[in-house]
């Protein structure tokens, strides 16, 4: 939001004169309050008689009255404007230049009739005005263009000459983008693009039918187009002004426009999952015969590709008096990532009892067990051993 001064006023150089007259209005209307086109055209009597700043796209309405100017609504609807006698004659000398831009205005909402077509209308009469920016700064033949992260990151270059720099208004440092001890003069500014910025002297931040104050923060975020000579001290910088005019945000380029996104990096290959431990631990040498298996994963794994690809076996042939381990049970617990394997019988004493982890079981995610290194690939992808503590250390009787 930006404070705007009447532009005859300001042409003539008197701030104070323009400060009271401002005052003036507010204390007859009330304190200016922001608000749309639309809003003003679809509810004209919610605002009737009070202060307002809105924006809008400005437009020149035929009307066999004379000349008319309006701000367009979405919907096709005119906010009629009307000047004040204090505005009139810089307001209609600029004005035939602003057709289809975005002009901005201050004045008090009232209703009435068109004098030409007896139409009901809404309009404002305004007492301040704010102009487009400037398509095209003018600029001196010997003054290059330059970025602000230019004047910042190479600033001996460019110390003592002259340049053409865009960047937003923050007033007079009010976000604390340069340090407070590096301002030359009371009434010294901010312009900041992106994370650079430097100091402006030497004008003020106004122009014909515009002006900006330093002190309020509801005037920062315009793009202003300067003209200055670049002084370095203590690596601070500051842009003496010569010109200072209201501008557009800078462009996009074509060829960045056209750029295509940077593709997102491919995703890093899952690890396969594997056996982290096994309680008893793997090599076991006296196993209890009533011992009920644990195996735990380093991933969560997928239940149902463990059912038929887990044994529970004597290694070797058969003997005699070897109990089948037909009733063997098998349940898996996600949260802890372990698979527990209850024989359902004592295991023969004696006896080397194997694990075998078949191909095919894989995690969450569909990512195979590893191999152990040293199994043949395709018959088992892990095997882990046990023996069973002998009948007589056991206590019981001998094979």
């Amino acid at each position: 939001m930006r404070r705007l001064a009447p532009a005859l006023v300001l042409a003539l150089g008197l701030a104070a004169t323009a400060d009271a007259q401002m005052n003036e209005y507010e204390g007859r209307y009330g304190p200016t309050i922001e608000v749309s086109v639309d809003s003003l055209l679809d509810m004209p009597e919610q605002y009737a008689g009070r202060a307002v700043r809105t924006r809008g796209q400005f437009e020149m309405i035929p009307s066999g009255s004379g000349q008319q100017y309006g701000l367009r609504g979405t919907f096709g609807g005119y906010l009629y404007i009307y000047p004040r006698q204090e505005v009139v004659a810089s307001f209609e000398q600029e004005a035939r230049r602003w057709a289809g831009r975005e002009v901005e205005v201050q004045g008090s909402v009232e209703r009435g009739q068109d004098p030409g077509t007896r139409q009901p209308i809404v309009y404002i009469a305004i007492w301040a005005y704010l102009a487009p920016p400037d398509d095209k700064p003018m600029k001196r033949p010997d003054s290059p263009d330059a970025t602000l992260e230019d004047l910042v990151t190479k600033a001996e270059r460019y110390d003592g000459k002259t340049v053409n720099v865009r960047g937003q208004f923050r007033g007079e440092n009010l976000f604390g983008d340069l340090p407070s001890s590096s301002r030359d003069r009371s009434s010294d500014w901010v312009i900041k693009d992106d994370v650079f910025a430097v100091w402006v002297t030497g004008k003020k931040p106004k122009g014909s039918g515009w002006s900006l104050d330093a002190s309020l923060k509801r005037d920062t975020g315009k793009w202003l187009q300067i003209m200055g000579r670049v002084r370095v001290r203590n690596r601070v910088v500051t842009l003496e002004a010569i010109d200072v005019v209201l501008s557009k945000p800078p462009a996009v380029s074509v060829a960045a426009a056209k750029a295509e996104p940077t593709p997102p990096p491919p995703p890093r290959p899952r690890r396969p999952p594997v056996v982290a431990f096994s309680l008893p631990i793997d090599g076991e040498r006296e196993l209890a015969p009533d011992t009920v298996f644990q195996i735990q994963f380093t991933r969560d794994m997928d239940e149902a590709s463990l059912k038929d690809r887990v044994l529970l076996r004597y290694a070797g042939r058969p003997q005699p008096g070897d109990n089948s381990l037909d009733a063997v049970r098998m349940t898996y617990d996600g949260g802890l990532r372990t698979l527990r394997v209850d024989p359902g019988d004592l295991l023969r004493p004696g006896r080397i009892v194997e694990l075998v982890l078949l191909p095919g079981i894989v995690d969450i995610d569909g990512v195979p067990l590893e191999t152990r290194p040293g199994i043949r690939a395709g018959s088992s992808t892990d095997v882990l051993r046990f023996q069973v503590v002998a009948g007589g250390l056991a206590g019981g009787p001998n094979p």
